[in-house]
Order: C-alpha cells, then structure tokens, then sequence
C-alpha cells in the first residue's frame, strides 16, 4: 500500500507546479501512508510539540519507505528523541527575541539585520532551529507588521546588509515578494540582502522564470542580492535542484550552501566531501557547516564539537577551497557567528625564527619564517621541545626536506 500511495502522488501531471506541492504537502497525520513506521517514528509524530510535520510530495520521493536511517527521511519525520527535553536546550538559544526591536526583525550585528518574512516553509525540517516561530501562526508576518520592520531599517542608516529569512520568504506569492523587494531596495542604506531559502532542495520549482524575474528587476546597483540554501546530503542534489539554481544564477544571484552538521545524517567526512562535490557541479559555493544548536528535542541530531573539526581536516586537500565550508558556531546567549578549524598552525619555533604548520594535503610539517624585524614575536605560542623533536622527521621548508 505504501508503495502504491507513493506512485499515485509522484506520478501526478502537474508534478512540477510548485503550487501543486504545497497544496499536496503531507503532514504528520499522513506519513503511515507513503512510510512504515517505526515504533519510535509513531511516538514522535504523536508527541512532538516543538513544530508542525509536513513534507512537500517532492522532498517525500528522495527519502526511503521502509529505511528509518534514511537521511531525508530523518530531516521529514520525527522520532521519539524528539519528545525528550534536556535542561540545557532552549527554542531560543541565540536570544533572538531579546535582539528584536520590532516584530520580525533581529538586530544582532550592528550593520546587520535578520528579518523574518514569513512563519511558513515548503518542508518543516526536525532540525530546524526557528522551531519557536516557524509553523506558529501567531508569528504571522502581516503588511503592517513588514511596515514596522521598514521604518526600523529606515530610522537605522547603519544597516547595509539583511538577511530575508523566515520560515522561507520564497513560499510568499509573487506579489509580496515583489513589495518586500521593491521596499528594501529604495532604502538608501541597505546595500545587500540575502535570501535565506530551503525551496531549492525541498520544492525547487518555486524557482520559477517569473520570479527569478522580480529578482533581477530588483538586482540593480543599490542593491545586491545573494542566496544562501541549505543542501545537507548528496541525495538533495537532484537535476531539479540545479534546474533551480540555474535560474538563479542567470539572474545574477550568487549561491552559497549553509549546511547544518547532523548526526546520523551527514556526520562524516566522505558523505560532507561528496555532498560539496556535488554542489560545485551545480555551481553553489560552500559558506558555513553549522554546528547543532541547542535546541529542544533535539539530540538525536547533535554532535560532538570535534565531529565538526575532523570533517573539515579531511576535506582539505581533496577539493578546491570553494567547496570547502566554515564550520561555525552560533553561540548560545546571542553571542554570534564563530569560525572553529582544525590546528594547522603549530606554534613559533623562536631559536629558528620559524612558525611551524601542518599541511592538510600531506600532513607533513613546513616551516615559514617570520621577518626579522617583526615586532610580534611575544605574540606567538612557542612551540615545545618535545613538539619539535616530534615534527623534525618529517619537515620541510621553502629548500625542501630538512
């Protein structure tokens, strides 16, 4: 029955009318149909509080029926790690409700500001960190409430760059999308916007030529737009996908990825190497690899903070360094973005006047002398005895092995 449910809605004639996937979305209620269940998938569908359950027919026909391991399903359906709260999680672990000067607006970074467009998505993600307000339909973003939004970015000139977020601002109509566009863009001040859209890989045919057109329209030299997505696994890279992003590029919008590092999902080097590989094909560019916020229900995606170093020091080396992300973290308390990489730098050898690295690609040792008249020298971490005897069998400087 379940395959037989999931052959019906796939072979639809009006599969590829994005209106037709978000009339169609399925919900939690519904997933018995196209999934056999788990035990633990039908207590978190019963349970889960923190956000709606729904998955657009297209995002449904990546995952696997019978297969509870399956990474897109595990982003679509609940399970029961999701219905348990620790002390430490929060829905707000960034405080942005505190940095909320209006309704919908985060000001965090003073030329910086996240404005929350829409509380609906065409999928909503179990990982997702805006479970707060996403699917709530008292953080419905209404015209005033944008209005409100516009005269705080008006009255506050030292913001050039907002972030158009949601929920995905792309499940807006056309029209409004328009209006939100045409307002930022005569805002003398804001100089950047970036579109914060899912769409791409859960209902890539929102990307449509009439909207990629309104993007253009507004893609002007007051005002530059960007697109940052969020493919998280190799399967998400579907010819729909790059179909979608295509237009976007022929309308001059840049595409970045933000993936969100999650455990039993992407959590290895080989899976996060082929998932950018795949994305350098389809012409997106790496931008972050997030670490998993605190937030609740949500450690059955949560990894160990070194999980994160290890993927990156693998994947230098064996991709060019666009394809390569910063791993970053969000610090709880509203404290920002942080940049968290593996130790290549070992520490200054001061007898030699050399800093000491360790090269990715071949994970030897190299030397690089610091200039000698250098005023820094008490700035640098020495490196030990002991740490130089170990490197010394495998050194190299600007004459070769040593």
């Amino acid at each position: 029955m379940v395959e037989e449910n999931r052959k019906k809605i796939f072979s639809q004639s009006n599969w590829k009318d994005y209106k037709f996937q978000l009339q169609n979305r399925i919900n939690g209620a519904d997933l018995e149909k196209y999934f056999v269940l788990s035990e633990s998938e039908k207590i978190g569908i019963q349970k889960t509080v923190r956000l709606s359950v729904a998955t657009t027919p297209y995002y449904l026909s990546l995952s696997h029926p019978t297969d509870p391991n399956c990474p897109i399903r595990r982003m679509i359906v609940p399970n029961e790690e999701e219905t348990f709260l620790s002390p430490e999680e929060s829905p707000d672990p960034l405080q942005e409700e505190s940095l909320s000067p209006v309704k919908g607006l985060t000001h965090m970074y003073q030329d910086r500001a996240l404005l929350f467009a829409n509380h609906e998505c065409s999928v909503y993600c179990r990982h997702c960190m805006r479970g707060r307000k996403v699917s709530n339909s008292l953080e419905r973003m209404d015209r005033d409430n944008l209005e409100e939004c516009f005269d705080y970015l008006r009255n506050h000139p030292e913001i050039s760059d907002v972030v158009l977020s949601g929920g995905d601002p792309l499940n807006l109509s056309d029209s409004k999308l328009e209006w939100i566009l045409k307002e930022l863009e005569a805002i003398d001040s804001v100089k950047i916007m970036r579109i914060g859209t899912r769409n791409p890989v859960t209902n890539p045919f929102r990307i449509t030529d009439a909207l990629c057109s309104i993007i253009e329209k507004y893609n002007t030299d007051r005002l530059s737009i960007f697109c940052n997505t969020q493919f998280n696994h190799p399967i998400e890279c579907t010819l729909e996908a790059k179909e979608a992003i295509l237009k976007l590029l022929k309308a001059g919008v840049s595409v970045g990825n933000q993936a969100v590092l999650l455990k039993g999902i992407n959590d290895s080097g080989e899976i996060m190497l082929e998932l950018h590989q795949k994305l350098l094909t389809m012409r997106i560019r790496a931008y972050y690899l997030y670490d998993p916020e605190i937030l609740p229900g949500s450690r059955g995606f949560r990894t160990p903070l070194q999980k994160g170093i290890e993927i990156i020091e693998y994947m230098r080396g064996k991709i060019g360094g666009m394809g390569i992300p910063q791993f970053v973290n969000d610090l709880p308390g509203g404290g920002g973005k942080i940049t968290i990489a593996p130790n290549w730098y070992l520490g200054f050898h001061r007898e030699s006047g050399n800093h000491v690295f360790r090269s990715a690609a071949k994970r030897s040792f190299h030397l690089s002398p610091e200039p000698i008249d250098s005023e820094y020298l008490d700035r640098y971490t020495e490196i030990s005895p002991s740490q130089w005897e170990e490197v010394q069998s495998n050194l190299y400087s600007v004459h070769g092995k040593i």
